[in-house]
């Protein structure tokens, strides 16, 4: 059961100002490639060492794709993609790939994977709010 926060946001877009509250999922853990890796092993005939070995390497080949210009789509996860961006140029001559740069690693769910949304009930949590 996924659990959430009540956090108040101020909805600016009528004349006068108004407050109003949104349940807002928090994470109730962290899982990592150890703690994956020994449930997939338990889950087939691989150790839990050959399941890092995979996403090691997983990682490594994602990445050299990803630099080359592919995409990656992992059936059931979803699909990986590089978004870039430039400053603005008055001529398109002046847009030069010195000017591109990437912004950051874009994810787009599978459809597989985007169902266990309608699955998903929630709990609240007292859990206070983090110090900014």
């Amino acid at each position: 059961m996924q659990l959430y926060v009540v956090r108040p946001k101020v909805d600016k877009s009528k004349k006068e100002e108004k407050v109003l509250y949104y349940g807002v999922p928090v994470a109730s853990g962290q899982v990592d490639a150890d703690h994956l890796a020994w449930e997939i092993s338990e889950r087939c005939s691989l150790t839990a060492a050959d399941v890092l070995a995979t996403i090691s390497a997983l990682s490594d080949v994602m990445q050299h794709h990803l630099l080359i210009g592919n995409t990656v789509y992992l059936k059931g996860i979803g699909l990986f993609s590089v978004s870039a961006s430039s400053s603005g140029c008055a001529t398109p001559k002046e847009c030069t790939p010195a000017k591109v740069t990437a912004q950051r690693v874009c994810f787009k769910a599978d459809s597989i994977m985007r169902s266990i949304l309608a699955r998903m009930k929630y709990k609240f949590s007292e859990r206070a709010k983090k110090k900014r």
